[in-house]
């Protein structure tokens, strides 16, 4: 089959830290809404409380509850982020009309185009999902061959795939 395009990608914090963030978003929506529907009320219930003069240890506790439980779901990534963010790999891609191709240090895998779950671009990045717990990260400014343009189209049209703007 026909090569359409070649790429690297080398791994680095701020690859990590865009990777973590867009897979605890996606991971954790449900949980995020939730949590956030909590936090509102725990709040509200914490200033009725205030108004009411409950004990101040009481309007304190809801507040602050209800305040962390809508803020930390925005920073769940971090602690895996930190674990691995000065772990250095270079992995090259082929893709071709009918799969991919990804070389490490570590393996040489190959993956049909049915295979894989779905595809997440950012500005900077292709995060080809493999399964929900495993991606290949293709840097679109390390292009050997082709270019991202064309690597999207190729995507587009074999797997489930989602363009985000605003990362």
């Amino acid at each position: 089959m026909r090569l359409i395009a070649k790429a690297k990608t080398v791994t680095t914090p701020e690859l990590y830290k865009e990777f973590f963030k867009i897979y605890y978003k996606e991971k954790t929506k449900a949980l995020v809404m939730i949590t956030m529907v909590i936090g509102i009320v725990l709040v509200l219930l914490g200033l009725y409380a205030g108004a009411q003069q409950w004990n101040i240890f009481s309007v304190a506790i809801l507040i602050g509850g209800g305040v962390m439980l809508i803020i930390y779901p925005r920073f769940i990534y971090k602690r895996p982020y930190n674990a691995v963010k000065n772990n250095k790999i270079t992995t090259w891609f082929e893709f071709f009309e009918d799969r991919m191709v990804e070389i490490n240090d570590a393996s040489h895998d190959e993956y049909e185009y049915g295979e894989i779950k779905n595809v997440i671009e950012t500005m900077n990045y292709f995060f080809i999902y493999h399964t929900k717990e495993k991606a290949s990260v293709v840097d679109k400014d390390n292009f050997t061959k082709g270019t991202p343009d064309e690597l999207r189209k190729l995507l587009q049209e074999n797997v489930p795939y989602k363009r985000l703007k605003n990362i």
